[in-house]
Parts: structure tokens; sequence; C-alpha cells
């Protein structure tokens, strides 16, 4: 230990310390960051729409509960069933006159920015947030 002290000055010693705060901040931040993902979820709304029409606006905090929340919609291919649960939305069934079902093989959505959309039968579903960064989304 007293040879490491003869080639170490106190600067030296600083900028270690300093590295390895940083590193923990680096290993600690995640935890931090999904904690607080976790309240803006509180803040947040599910967005059904049909067509032109907006069919409903759902709280993202009426999806936690022990059962799955199941919405029923008609679009001109006939019945979309969505489901949401634990803050997470999908297409859970498209009608059987969609042909491709690529709405059904998207999957859950759990944030805003991705969407759900069943171009045949007309239905988007979506996340948005009250308060997000985000002022559009372009593909």
């Amino acid at each position: 230990m007293q040879n490491i002290n003869k080639f170490l000055t106190f600067y030296d010693k600083i900028l270690i310390v300093f590295i390895i705060v940083f590193s923990l901040g680096m290993i600690i931040y995640p935890f931090v960051s999904a904690y607080l993902s976790d309240e803006q979820d509180l803040q947040s709304s599910i967005y059904i729409k049909v067509g032109s029409n907006q069919v409903q606006k759902i709280p993202l905090t009426d999806t936690y509960r022990e059962d799955p929340l199941m919405i029923e919609v008609n679009g001109p291919l006939g019945m979309s069933i969505i489901e949401a649960y634990n803050g997470r939305v999908r297409l859970k069934e498209a009608p059987k006159e969609d042909p491709a079902k690529i709405c059904e093989k998207t999957g859950w959505i759990s944030k805003s920015g991705p969407s759900i959309i069943c171009v045949p039968n007309r239905v988007s579903i979506w996340i948005e947030e009250e308060n997000s960064d985000i002022d559009t989304v372009s593909w």
C-alpha cells in the first residue's frame, strides 16, 4: 500500500474516487429511471379510434386489475377485441375477414410512441401521456 501512495498524488486519488462514484451512479440510474417511468404511467391513457371517430379513452390506471379489460369495437369488417392489462394494450382478436391480421401480430404496447393499426378494419390503438416530450411520430 505504501508503494502505491508513492506514485499517486492528491489529484490522482480525487480522480479515482470520482470514477468510482460516477460508475456507481451509472449502475443505479436505470433502476431509478424505471421507477420514475412507472409514475408517468399514472398520467397515460389508451386511445381507441375507429375510422375518424374516437371510440374510447381509457386511463392506464384502469388496466391494473385482476382480470384483463376487454373492449369490443366494431369496424367495417366486423368486431375487433382489444385487451388491456397491467399498463399494456394489444389487439387480441381481429375480424375473421382481415386477411393478414398484422394488428394481432403487433403484440403488446406499453409506452407512448408505438401504435397498433388494423388498416382493413380501420381500428387504431395508441397510448398517450399527459406530459410527453414527443410531439409527433412519423414513419
